[in-house]
């Protein structure tokens, strides 16, 4: 059938034929039956030279066994096969550029058309959209626009000598992705009425059969829905605006809600509130000794209730009850409810605190301001007597049964309630601050050094019954790896030190990957000592101390106690020089920059000794002094510095590494001149 449908198309076009044996023949299609016999007229063949014998034909009638193509000749055109459907900006949506699909009689229809049910295989959801202005689908390009308007309708009451109708205000909702309409009531406390959606979100049709439109809205007519009719009164603001600026239409002003005859009524008769009715102890005890139900013996709270309801008060208490025996200070959550005049604890669970949570501490009920001291006919506490609202205060207590409950702080609401009802000022609504500090836990004190392994060892024994080594630190692990600082160093004349200990000379490397120590002798011929590892690598402790050596212990000129042997450091290797230099940020013995400036605020006041020391120290007049002159040339004229400051000085102006420095140079550097 599609291939008959699309050859009917062509009748009365011209079609160019392709039979068997390479033959085409190009005429007017004058006929086409279900069996595909198609008829030609004018025809002539397209090569004459191989088919001269058909040159003369004029009508040819071709069955559709033979037939292999049937093309209309269409000469520079695109015959290639064309998508009705495709995807434009990544939806669905039909092709643009078709301008008509063919139908099931064979006619074109219309791009953006309904397509009928008996066209595909199974009934569409919906109908395809065709691509608006934009180039987007309808559906994509009105997604979440919605058409507001706001209506009443009438609703028949029967059997009710009050009113012979009800009004009833609803929402219409015109949805214009996909043109469904939908009719909700807003829902009233305490209306009594069911509400809500009264139609479903769907395309819904007028009485004449068509779908509604957003022309078939505005304000001020009449919407009949299913046999209901709805007055329209009002639109929101995009609405107004969208038919402004979409069909250049202008709604009416918004109209007036009719009045209803039940509030007519009420307010002809007094009757918008019931009359306070006054009680009585004594009536109110007969009445309950007679059966009268509990819940009416209170009076009537259903104004209370209705206006009320649903609020409610809330505060943020503690109980300091740390006076009694294993009492504590422990917080709370006060709620006051508006709508009866009742109060409800409950206790705020902290964790760890050892007890089990309980949230209600006191349940809901009047809360007497104070103990009642004689009873009542009815058992029940006066009104009178029990707390309300402007009896709680920031930083006032409140009483509950006899324990005294700090008001410290409230939420939003309870704030915004009592400036607004009660006119209270913000500054008396501000929060207390009650939290105390909570002292830090006393660390234990660790024993004393049991004199097995290290003492990060011993430290690990106490700290968990099975022991696990000291944690190292990684990141010098990976940083500082195969930094090593060498200094030469001696023994220093001591009480522990001999004579014979006096010459002798050490290797000492310091590694900043563990901040360990290792001590090295260099092997002296026939000194008599046997050279080689004085101190195994180890992180070595201060005397009568816990804290280790570091690298800001080492510099040239200081001494460290090694296991009761005291080390001077005489020198260092230049590698170890070149780094202190270059991170003088810790190690303050190398910045020179540090020691030029002390060395001028010291010579400021002793330029003539500082000149005359230089001078005589210079003892061959050379102009040039080593590193030891220089050092002693500085200390004669009373200036103070170490070894290690002298030696990143000297190197600071031995820019040639010669191994001395200029008179003038030190004068210079200090800020005074030869002529001076």
């Amino acid at each position: 059938m599609l291939f008959y449908s699309y050859f009917k198309t062509l009748v009365g076009k011209e079609v160019t034929v392709e039979l068997k044996n390479d033959l085409a023949i190009t005429g007017i299609l004058h006929s086409v039956d279900q069996y595909l016999n198609i008829k030609l007229t004018n025809t002539h063949v397209q090569n004459e030279t191989k088919y001269p014998h058909m040159m003369s034909v004029r009508n040819c009638f071709i069955r559709g066994s033979v037939v292999r193509y049937v093309l209309p000749c269409l000469e520079n055109k695109n015959l290639g096969r064309k998508q009705t459907l495709t995807y434009l900006k990544g939806y669905q949506h039909e092709n643009p550029d078709i301008s008509g699909l063919m139908s099931s009689d064979g006619a074109a229809r219309p791009s953006g058309t309904r397509i009928s049910a008996g066209t595909f295989c199974g009934s569409p959801k919906s109908a395809p959209t065709s691509p608006s202005a934009t180039g987007l689908p309808k559906w994509v390009e009105q997604n979440g626009q919605v058409l507001r308007f706001f209506g009443f309708f009438q609703e028949a009451v029967t059997e009710s000598n009050i009113e012979n109708h009800r009004v009833r205000r609803v929402v219409v909702l015109y949805y214009l992705a996909d043109d469904t309409l939908q009719v909700t009531e807003p829902k009233q406390d305490n209306s009594g009425i069911p509400q809500g959606v009264f139609v479903k979100r769907h395309q819904v049709d007028k009485e004449d059969g068509t779908p509604f439109t957003p022309t078939d809205l505005a304000v001020g007519q009449t919407v009949t829905v299913y046999g209901r009719t709805y007055i329209l009164v009002d639109a929101d603001a995009f609405t107004r605006r969208w038919y402004d600026e979409k069909l250049d239409l202008q709604l009416a002003a918004p109209g007036d809600y009719p009045g209803d005859p039940v509030d007519e009524y009420r307010q002809r008769f007094g009757l918008a509130s019931a009359p306070v009715k006054k009680s009585n102890d004594l009536a109110t005890f007969v009445e309950a000794r007679l059966g009268k139900p509990s819940h009416l013996l209170e009076g009537d709270r259903l104004k209370q209730f209705l206006a009320q309801s649903g609020k409610v008060l809330r505060f943020y208490a503690v109980w300091d009850d740390r006076s009694g025996l294993c009492g504590d200070r422990r917080p709370y959550v006060v709620h006051y409810y508006l709508e009866d005049d009742t109060v409800e604890i409950n206790e705020v669970h902290e964790r760890n605190s050892g007890r089990d949570p309980f949230p209600v501490f006191l349940k809901r009920a009047p809360l007497p301001r104070e103990k009642p001291r004689g009873a009542t006919l009815t058992g029940r506490i006066p009104k009178s007597l029990c707390y309300r609202p402007c009896d709680f205060r920031l930083g006032g207590y409140v009483s509950v049964h006899g324990r005294n409950f700090l008001l410290h702080d409230c939420d939003v609401y309870t704030r915004e309630y009592y400036m607004a009802e009660l006119g209270y000022p913000s500054e008396v609504l501000e929060p207390l601050h009650v939290a105390e500090a909570i002292p830090p836990l006393p660390r234990p004190a660790l024993p004393p050094y049991n004199g097995y392994g290290t003492l990060d060892d011993s430290k690990q024994n106490c700290v968990a019954l099975v022991p696990k080594p000291p944690k190292k630190d990684m990141h010098k692990l990976m940083n500082k790896d195969k930094i090593i600082l060498r200094f030469t160093a001696r023994m220093t004349p001591g009480s522990s030190v001999s004579h014979a200990d006096a010459g002798r000379r050490f290797v000492l490397s310091y590694f900043m990957m563990d901040d360990s120590l290792l001590i090295f002798e260099p092997p002296v011929r026939n000194s008599g000592i046997i050279g080689g590892k004085f101190l195994e690598r180890q992180r070595v402790y201060k005397p009568q101390s816990e804290e280790i050596y570091t690298y800001k212990d080492l510099y040239v000129g200081g001494q460290l106690e090694v296991f009761t042997r005291s080390f001077e450091l005489l020198d260092a290797d230049e590698y170890t020089y070149t780094y202190m230099e270059n991170n003088k940020h810790i190690f303050i013995m190398a910045d020179a920059d540090a020691i030029l400036s002390s060395l001028r605020v010291q010579a400021a006041s002793r330029a003539d000794a500082v000149r005359t020391a230089l001078i005589e120290t210079d003892s061959q007049g050379v102009g040039y002094l080593t590193c030891e002159q220089l050092g002693q040339a500085l200390s004669r004229a009373g200036l103070k510095f170490t070894r290690h400051q002298v030696i990143s000085l000297r190197r600071k102006l031995d820019r040639d590494r010669t191994g001395s420095v200029t008179t003038d140079d030190v004068l210079a550097v200090l800020g005074l001149t030869p002529g001076q």
